[in-house]
């Protein structure tokens, strides 16, 4: 599908081409059109084929695309990857991709007027929001998974909602954490217990006392490697190949409660090397310098290009959201240990600018934050996703039409990942209301 380069300047005519999947297994004579924007990644095509957006087309006779995000995978606008030729990556660029995209798709597949709803997937949940409130005539209605709504530099609530999962597992784990977090503060001003950290957490390097950086980006990834298991906790994504999908909240709290292993600071050493052998690390590399070196590499081709490089333009360029500690209930540091400026570091480094707070404002500005006009949108939040607290979990006062269920004890997209057993209640019926909704919009 050829796409419009800058759809904001009518004197540019340059083109690329936007990869896409379809599945047409589903699909009766005026059925729907069911469109899946894809996010800050690749595009998995297992999509096509699994996922509860799959029932939900067996149920209504849909046909199924799943649309890649320019700049991501092989929808490659530009030669490189260069800051300049990143001028283009924008949300609202890949919003303003999905209607041409979606004229050019029913021309050329005779689909005039069959009914059209969006799904998407936390930030491509958000575009899906965004697209049915942007141009309302041109969808019918829109799925919106764990999206979030609001941008702001300091997400200080990431990790504290990392935290009160962690808590709500087991608060001896939440505990045991602070104590080894503290105590390894103690420790890097020592330099037999720096030796002692460097074993413990298999770093690739010799600790450089003088470079400080290098102590945010320890602490940073620690904290990520619970990070990643509570934000997907759960979450039925064996079929994405996913290498931690069997790996749950409570796996890495019975390391941390190990009554077996001498020091909290060898257990959560233990969570490290787990979670680097799944992920067939040899060593965990936390210089600052080979980080910033890694994401000024410009190559599509790069082994390196697997969409962090743009997913880090977007957040510096529209949205912020940095993953901070400086909530005083999060359990991975100080309030300081990794601030928003390091975020705003990798900006400079990466980018050449800096990160600034007046972003976020020019971002909910244009979107409207939670003052959204929206209607024939669902909005499914779950209480143990990290990102819950900028989702629609409220009503909202501009967009009384938009529904929103919010799901307890489950975590990031649940409800867009096949069933299994033993799931809550609140999920299954969450699953139930979409497909009446669904039904209801293309009915409508």
């Amino acid at each position: 599908e050829f796409q419009t380069l800058d759809h904001f300047d009518g004197t540019n005519l340059r083109y690329w081409k936007q990869r896409y999947y379809v599945n047409a297994t589903f699909h009766k004579t005026g059925g729907p059109i069911f469109i899946m924007l894809g996010g800050h990644e690749e595009v998995n095509p297992v999509w096509t084929v699994e996922g509860m957006w799959t029932r939900y087309a067996k149920t209504h006779g849909a046909m199924m695309v799943l649309l890649e995000h320019r700049y991501y995978g092989m929808s490659r606008p530009t030669d490189d990857l260069s800051t300049p030729s990143m001028k283009f990556l924008s949300s609202k660029q890949a919003i303003a991709d999905i209607a041409p995209f979606i004229n050019n798709f029913r021309l050329y597949n005779h689909l005039k007027d069959n009914k059209i709803i969006l799904f998407g997937l936390g930030y491509a949940g958000s575009l899906a929001a965004w697209f049915r409130a942007k141009y309302p005539f041109m969808v019918d209605g829109a799925v919106a998974s764990s999206a979030p709504l609001v941008a702001k530099m300091d997400f200080l609530d990431y990790y504290q909602g990392v935290s009160d999962a962690v808590e709500n597992t087991n608060a001896l784990c939440k505990a045991e954490l602070m104590i080894a977090t503290d105590t390894m503060y103690q420790w890097y001003g020592q330099a037999d217990k720096r030796l002692l950290l460097q074993k413990y957490f298999r770093l690739c390097d010799k600790i450089d006392y003088e470079a400080m950086i290098d102590l945010t980006v320890l602490f940073y990834d620690l904290a990520k490697n619970f990070a990643e298991i509570v934000e997907y906790n759960y979450d039925n994504r064996s079929f994405l190949g996913v290498v931690t999908a069997n790996t749950s909240t409570w796996d890495l709290c019975n390391m941390m409660t190990d009554e077996g292993t001498k020091s909290q600071v060898e257990k959560y050493a233990n969570v490290n090397s787990y979670m680097l052998d799944m992920h067939s690390k040899p060593c965990l590399d936390v210089k600052y310098t080979t980080r910033a070196a890694r994401q000024n590499y410009t190559s599509w081709n790069s082994s390196l290009n697997d969409g962090r490089r743009q997913w880090l333009y977007q957040r510096c360029a529209e949205f912020g959201w940095a993953k901070s500690s400086m909530s005083p209930k999060q359990a991975f540091g100080n309030t300081w240990s990794f601030l928003p400026n390091f975020t705003n570091d990798q900006c400079l480094s990466a980018f050449g600018f800096f990160g600034n707070f007046d972003i976020p404002i020019s971002t909910n500005t244009y979107y409207g934050g939670f003052d959204i006009v929206v209607s024939n949108v669902v909005f499914i939040n779950h209480n143990q996703d990290p990102w819950y607290s900028l989702g629609a979990t409220k009503p909202l006062k501009k967009s009384p039409d938009a529904e929103i269920i919010n799901v307890d004890g489950t975590a990031h997209c649940a409800d867009m990942y096949p069933p299994k057993e033993y799931e809550p209640d609140s999920l299954t019926n969450a699953r139930k209301r979409t497909s009446e909704l669904i039904g209801k919009w293309i009915s409508g």
